[in-house]
């Protein structure tokens, strides 16, 4: 993402409560170090690292497309917890984040769409 003109700084978000955040039109992601303490950074980065592939090639979020495996025990929580957190607006592209960061792969999938939408 850094080769890509994104910048990734590992601080407080500046949105309060917030593990991760990712702002377009900065380019920037915030990964809070308080999830390294709970053991959840890699799923932050991934998550947030997620968004910023969404918003290539030209600031906006839109939907990658993925159709990534999760046993429906999970999907179920993830249903629930889009349901609880988010505007019906924001969630597919929380979907595709949340799901990403559930996948033992995720890294490897993420690099891929990263050399297929951010030129």
């Amino acid at each position: 993402l850094k080769n890509k003109g994104f910048r990734i700084e590992y601080k407080i978000p500046p949105k309060r409560g917030a593990y991760g955040l990712f702002q377009s039109k900065k380019k920037t992601i915030w990964i809070s170090p308080i999830s390294f303490e709970l053991g959840i950074g890699r799923q932050t980065i991934l998550h947030e690292a997620t968004h910023a592939v969404q918003s290539c090639p030209n600031g906006k979020l839109s939907p990658i497309g993925w159709s990534l495996p999760l046993n429906q025990s999970m999907k179920n929580e993830i249903q629930a917890y889009l349901l609880k957190n988010y505007d019906i607006n924001q969630y597919t592209i929380e979907k595709e984040a949340l799901y990403l960061q559930s996948q033992k792969n995720g890294v490897e999938i993420l690099i891929e769409a990263i050399k297929k939408r951010c030129k």
